[in-house]
């Protein structure tokens, strides 16, 4: 079971005008500033808004959702009394606002469905795709991660414990999968797996190496801030390693505690 790369981009790859990306001016004037980046990031992925249509699914992923808008709509209900509520900030909160508004930009009816599975979000969007790929139901599918931080959560979250002396963060990244290697195929993913214990260094590569030229990151998601989807970061990292020199990478991250993550990226030849 395995799936080819075609792109892979993260919030800070944004070139084009946000315009351009998300040609509806009613659309792009609703989103928090999230939904918008994330948004921006997945149509900046797969090369302009027009190629949402050949899309066959489209697979989310985050921890925290829309969190602005979560704030935003339980203020309003506490300011307001709870009458007369401006529906927007609670229809943007739900965790599928991502996927559904990028469907929305084409009026796309394809598979489309969102993952909150706290640090596991991301590599189980991923799972979906390549399971779906390797039944034949799709052949290219759209796989993205967004969380985004605000002053509230973090916080609460400092006050629990979890980010006392550690920097917090947030992103977005979208990963374009083929169920064919074409000219254009940056590195392949060939296994997701979720071994049931801390695997060591020495344990993973000796697990999970193909040969003496593979590279292990391990737990590289701290590097880009604490989220829950900052996996999908080490994924950007891997695919520019692959594209540099290396033959394999294998990605191992375990999530404040949570139970690993492991992913493989080998070249396309």
């Amino acid at each position: 079971m395995r799936c080819y790369i075609d792109n892979i981009l993260t919030d800070k790859d944004i070139v084009t005008d946000i315009k351009q990306l998300i040609p509806d001016a009613g659309l792009r004037r609703r989103m928090s500033k999230a939904i918008r980046t994330a948004v921006a990031t997945a149509v900046e992925t797969i090369c302009g808004v027009e190629n949402i249509d050949r899309l066959d699914g489209i697979i989310t992923a985050t921890g925290w959702g829309c969190l602005s808008d979560s704030e935003r709509f339980l203020r309003n209900v506490i300011a307001d009394k709870e009458q007369m509520l401006n529906p927007t900030p609670f229809i943007q909160s739900t965790f599928n606002t991502v996927g559904g508004q990028i469907a929305l930009l084409r009026h796309n009816h394809c598979y489309n469905v969102t993952y909150v599975n706290r640090s596991h979000s991301f590599e189980d969007a991923l799972l979906n795709a390549m399971m779906r790929i390797a039944d034949g139901d799709s052949s290219n599918v759209l796989v993205g991660a967004f969380d985004e931080q605000t002053s509230s959560q973090h916080k609460i979250m400092e006050r629990m414990g979890l980010f006392r002396n550690i920097c917090d963060g947030e992103g977005a990244v979208f990963v374009h999968l083929k169920a064919d290697a074409g000219e254009h195929s940056l590195a392949q993913i060939s296994a997701v797996d979720f071994p049931a214990r801390t695997l060591s260094v020495q344990e993973c590569r000796k697990l999970y190496f193909t040969d003496g030229g593979s590279e292990l990151l391990y737990n590289s998601y701290s590097q880009s801030g604490l989220f829950p989807t900052a996996s999908a970061q080490s994924l950007v990292k891997a695919v520019d390693m692959v594209r540099q020199s290396a033959r394999e990478v294998v990605i191992y991250n375990e999530y404040f505690g949570a139970t690993p993550a492991v992913l493989k990226v080998q070249c396309v030849g």
